[in-house]
């Protein structure tokens, strides 16, 4: 089972919390194999382009798994002539965790059935509350639940 790891999660406010589905490790191969690729499909970036990326790439701890993602959404996405570096390191997928507050307020809205559709998951180190995730999202994420 994954679990949510502190690296890859973030506090987005008080209550609302989301967590990136990507973990892991970067690697100096990982870094060349997909800086390559950006070479091959945007031949006209500056050289100094990749020195920066791969500052930013390695400052905000971005994983190999995450970076390849990254790297072919904007290939197959890019809409002008050559990508930025933001185009690369802000592409995430995160899922959306939920407190019991917003449990709750999903009841009053959307009756009872709710809590057949959420499992309360293993939070991520800086989460102080207990959090749900939609079973989809576990399913496919293969996070850890709790009883």
């Amino acid at each position: 089972m994954q679990k949510l790891s502190p690296t890859n999660s973030a506090l987005i406010s008080r209550n609302d919390y989301s967590v990136s589905i990507y973990n892991g490790e970067l690697t100096t191969q990982g870094i060349i194999e997909q800086v390559k690729k950006l070479k091959k499909a945007f031949p006209a970036l500056p050289a100094g382009f990749y020195d920066v990326l791969t500052d930013r790439i390695k400052e905000l701890k971005i994983s190999d798994a995450r970076l390849t993602d990254a790297v072919n959404h904007v290939i197959d996405t890019c809409m002008y002539p050559t990508p930025t570096i933001a185009n690369i390191i802000s592409w995430d997928v995160k899922i959306k965790l939920l407190t019991y507050d917003d449990m709750i307020d999903m009841v009053q809205h959307s009756g009872p059935v709710v809590w057949d559709n959420y499992k309360a998951v293993e939070p991520p180190r800086d989460v102080p509350v207990r959090v749900y995730a939609h079973v989809n999202d576990i399913e496919r994420f293969n996070l850890t639940t709790l009883k």
